[in-house]
């Protein structure tokens, strides 16, 4: 996972106290791709009416990435809603009345975690979504009273250039024999796929995570 301080007063202060010149300069003109666009955030606790927009973008991205964990279902999203509706928290974007994008969100204490994320790539990289979206849960967080931005693995080049810190998550595993126990607990540290991703190599904390 990846940690990102966010006690600023909102994102554009963010961008002036925590990153580099260049680094601005990259997000502002990724930003006016958007700027004559008519783009409405909605944020919820509860997203069953929009489950039916939402779910086919998680796949697309889903469908995209090289690298994945559990497929998420339709019914999964629509659960959270009347399950969890304490922690979870959907934000929505609507272009024209239809939804282009959507993060799924937990709250905990002062952090807002970043779960999951679907993106339409009909427009969503001649709009710089990602980036765009970002912008938007930061200043909500923000606004709320969150303190950190938390996100899970994967896509970390972004995080990198955007100043997180990388976010050590602890998985315990233990088979019910001694032996293959003894075995993985040597062979473990060298076959995580952390361990290979030389984009984690860049974050300042990285030896933390051994």
């Amino acid at each position: 996972m990846t940690a990102l301080n966010i006690e600023h007063d909102d994102f554009d202060a963010y961008m002036q106290n925590a990153l580099p010149r260049s680094a601005r300069w990259q997000l502002r003109k990724k930003f006016k791709a958007t700027d004559r666009e008519t783009i409405a955030l909605t944020v919820t606790d509860d997203a069953r009416d929009a489950v039916d927009e939402i779910y086919p973008l998680y796949l697309q991205v889903f469908d995209r990435s090289k690298f994945r964990f559990e497929k998420l279902t339709a019914d999964y999203l629509r659960r959270l809603g009347s399950d969890m509706k304490d922690k979870v928290r959907f934000f929505i974007w609507r272009r024209g009345g239809k939804v282009i994008a959507f993060s799924l969100c937990m709250v905990e204490g002062d952090s807002l975690f970043w779960e999951y994320v679907g993106l339409d790539y009909a427009v969503a990289l001649d709009l710089h979504l990602y980036y765009y979206t970002i912008r938007d849960m930061m200043n909500w967080a923000i606004a709320n009273g969150y303190r950190w931005l938390r996100s899970t693995g994967l896509s970390y080049e972004p995080k990198f250039r955007m100043r997180h810190d990388l976010d050590p998550l602890d998985l315990y595993v233990r088979l019910r024999s001694p032996l293959p126990n003894a075995i993985f607990r040597l062979l473990l540290p060298w076959i995580v796929p952390a361990r290979y991703d030389k984009t984690l190599r860049k974050f300042a904390n990285y030896r933390e995570v051994w």
